[in-house]
């Protein structure tokens, strides 16, 4: 018996229209990657930027309500070793996921059949699906399906999970009641339908995939389900003399059958065998995506006619609509740096001395993208605007601290010159301040007749002005 997962054939209703109209109107499909009970996999072209996406189609049913939870553990992922979701469509009877597409296969075509792959390849590969793993497991989800078949590999030779299907969210001592999975790949305490924890559950499948990696078979294989689960529930595997001593202690770590026992994924990634060449890789840290939209990117986008500030409220809020998918494949063009020098023109270049996009009668102003300053909703209370768009530019200059204001005002205004002039040389004189609030009335005043602005005060009454000359109020 293979333990390489049989793919179903099994179509999805309607199918020949299972494509909607609000989603050919930004994709063409190309061809089927793969097929399941409830879902298929397509290859799609974004027409906007020609990039080839993965397109999983999950039909809707009472059935496989549960695995309708995808989209939403996807959503909290975001690590170059998982496979990354670009869109979420939704009709009455479908749900698309537009994926990011790993060209490079399956990491199944890439194991031998016979001797498995070299160590130093696998171990480069296990590591970033071990790192995958942890960015899960730190954030509260399991992947619970970890196998060969769940791994691909990009153009760059990057390892990326993929399914999460069967994942769900965890909190830590709480045990899960879900017994499902690949036969070959689960732990034995889900083989024995016992509560379970989530995370050993994923740290034994890494070590039967570790060892298929490594010999290009499963440690439990038989010819029929009940011996499979005997062998599991024992424990009883052989591993061959080509694996290394360090490879082969990591593998019997992990495989072992009291979970309480079985290393943590730290643990994992900290072991002698899996942290050799480890200076020499980029750390987690390193690989981490932004978190704040790219100005190259946005003035990009801005070009190909998405309005600006909903491409920023789109991605900062994770709203997985079309703008945000067209940001992400972008993103995701520059990292190959060549294809994303094609996709720009070079007339149409982004560059610092670009300037700003004309604002549509119905967009809100925004400073963006030149001052690069976020919008309303990504700001901090403490940095609200001043004045609204609508408010127009006063020649009001404010002048340095240091000036005094009695100096100023005696320039303009004759009542704080005779005072000034009345008062002792060594302070202002006690009429002074009387002075200052007539002017900064006048002020307020017009202000108010310019800008709708019923009165001033805060932080501009505090500053330091030279007083403007304005004709007495009726």
């Amino acid at each position: 018996m293979s333990c390489k997962s049989s793919q179903s054939s099994v179509e999805l209703r309607g199918q020949s229209s299972w494509c909607e109209p609000a989603f050919e109107d930004h994709y063409m499909v190309l061809k089927n990657i793969r097929a399941g009970g409830f879902a298929q996999v397509k290859l799609a072209r974004h027409l906007l930027t020609g990039t080839e996406v993965a397109v999983k189609v999950l039909a809707k049913g009472a059935s496989n309500f549960l695995f309708l939870s995808e989209p939403d553990m996807m959503a909290g992922l975001d690590h170059p070793n998982v496979i990354h979701l670009f869109q979420v469509f939704q009709t009455k009877d479908y749900m698309y996921l537009v994926m990011e597409h790993a060209g490079g296969g399956e990491l199944w075509d890439l194991i031998p059949e016979t001797g498995g792959m070299q160590e130093e390849e696998a171990r480069t590969l296990f590591r970033q699906i071990v790192r995958a793993v942890q960015h899960c497991h730190r954030s509260g989800i399991v992947h619970l399906d970890l196998k060969p078949d769940n791994v691909v590999v990009d153009a760059s030779g990057r390892a990326k999970l993929i399914d999460f299907g069967l994942s769900t969210r965890f909190t830590p001592g709480r045990r899960l009641n879900r017994f499902w999975g690949t036969l070959f790949y689960v732990a034995p305490e889900i083989v024995c339908e016992k509560l379970f924890e989530g995370p050993p559950a994923d740290v034994w499948s890494l070590g039967v995939l570790l060892y298929a990696m490594l010999t290009g078979r499963c440690p439990f294989a038989a010819s029929t389900d009940r011996k499979v689960k005997e062998l599991i529930r024992r424990g009883t595997y052989h591993i061959p003399q080509h694996v290394s001593e360090d490879a082969q202690s990591l593998i019997r770590d992990i495989l072992t059958i009291n979970p309480r026992q079985r290393p943590t994924i730290d643990q994992v990634l900290g072991h002698p065998w899996l942290a050799q060449g480890e200076e020499a890789s980029a750390s987690p840290a390193s690989e981490a995506l932004p978190k704040l939209p790219d100005p190259e990117i946005l003035t990009k986008m801005v070009r190909l006619g998405f309005d600006h500030y909903h491409t920023w409220v789109s991605v900062m809020s994770r709203k997985f609509n079309h703008a945000m998918a067209t940001y992400r494949i972008l993103e995701s063009q520059r990292g190959q740096g060549e294809a994303w020098a094609l996709q720009v023109k070079p007339e149409q270049r982004p560059g610092p001395a670009e300037p700003c996009p004309k604002k549509l009668p119905s967009e809100p102003a925004l400073p963006l993208p030149c001052e690069q300053q976020q919008p309303r909703e990504a700001q901090q209370p403490q940095h609200k605007a001043a004045a609204s768009a609508s408010v127009p530019a006063l020649p009001l200059c404010f002048l340095h601290e240091d000036t005094t204001a009695a100096s100023l005002a005696s320039q303009h205004d004759p009542v704080l010159s005779r005072s000034s002039s009345q008062g002792p040389s060594t302070g202002q004189a006690p009429d002074s301040s009387r002075g200052w609030k007539r002017v900064r009335r006048r002020m307020a005043k017009c202000l108010s007749h310019l800008c709708c602005i019923p009165c001033l005060r805060g932080p501009l009454s505090r500053k330091r002005v030279a007083p403007l000359e304005m004709p007495s109020p009726d």
